[in-house]
């Protein structure tokens, strides 16, 4: 890394905002209205299911859940990876411009900027297919007395936040955060050629998806489609990728978690206090006269 690079804490080869071109603008007004498209049709498409979480009080399985398995999936994935394109696409503008301007003078240019895009959100939106089963069991778990559930949603916390200090998280953030990283490794493949973009795409997003899967667990135990707490993880990706301490507010973060997770563990009836619910009254036999 230049000097220059470790003075600011900027991501390596990601051009100042002052310094866009009139097309890395629209490039980037293109991702931020294809995002607020997929936040849109999230809304629409997730069931109330979908929206609740082990940590968020849970429902019981709707008539969503009645539905035969494929159906349930299809549904799920297809929510899932419009999801997924809400979230992360916001947050790879910064590294997309700078791509786009590294591969530009080269022979793959534009086209290989978008097989680059289309790979990142095809690798998210695949692992629909893991996150699927973990959702089912979550929900599974919420149906369960609330203490049972709020203590495994406090492991999840406890889990994601010591990830966040580990060697794994930083090297992939690291190189997520970092385009010119990505020309580097992949060379001519990534910039002659169209599937050579493609395949850079997919090895982009398996670094991303190291940077983050920890904090989509967390959203699943928060409630996978809720608007809510998928902007407040998206936004914490976004600083993660983008802000010059990314590193820094990564750290902070684990430090947050692993503490709050501790919290639910000792006290799990604490979360319903905080959201206002009362327990159920309980139930007592009256004998008869």
């Amino acid at each position: 890394m230049s000097a220059p690079a470790k003075a600011t804490g900027q991501a390596v080869g990601v051009p100042p905002v002052r310094r866009w071109s009139r097309a890395e603008l629209l490039l980037a007004g293109l991702l931020l209205v294809l995002a607020t498209a997929a936040w849109m049709l999230t809304a629409l498409l997730a069931t109330p299911d979908m929206q609740s979480g082990i940590l968020t009080g849970a429902q019981p399985m709707g008539d969503s859940m009645m539905n035969p398995w494929p159906v349930e999936a299809g549904l799920f994935l297809l929510t899932w990876t419009v999801m997924m394109a809400a979230m992360m696409l916001p947050s790879i503008v910064p590294f997309t411009v700078g791509v786009s301007r590294l591969m530009r003078p080269r022979e793959a240019g534009r086209s290989g900027t978008v097989a680059m895009t289309t790979a990142y959100v095809l690798l998210w939106a695949g692992t629909g297919i893991l996150v699927y089963p973990a959702w089912r069991g979550l929900q599974q778990i919420g149906a369960r007395p609330t203490d049972v559930a709020v203590r495994v949603g406090a492991v999840v916390l406890i889990a994601a936040g010591v990830y966040q200090f580990t060697p794994l998280k930083r090297v992939c953030l690291r190189r997520c955060r970092s385009p010119v990283f990505l020309v580097m490794q992949h060379g001519q493949r990534a910039t002659r050629s169209r599937l050579g973009a493609f395949q850079a795409g997919i090895q982009h997003g398996s670094y991303c998806l190291g940077c983050c899967w920890a904090l989509i667990v967390v959203l699943l135990a928060a409630g996978a489609m809720s608007l809510a707490w998928m902007g407040a993880i998206a936004a914490v990706v976004a600083l993660e990728k983008t802000s010059k301490r990314g590193e820094t507010i990564s750290t902070a973060l684990g430090g947050v978690l692993i503490a709050a997770g501790v919290l639910l563990l000792v006290s799990p009836g604490l979360l319903a206090k905080l959201a206002g619910r009362r327990p159920p009254p309980e139930r007592r036999c009256q004998s008869s006269p």
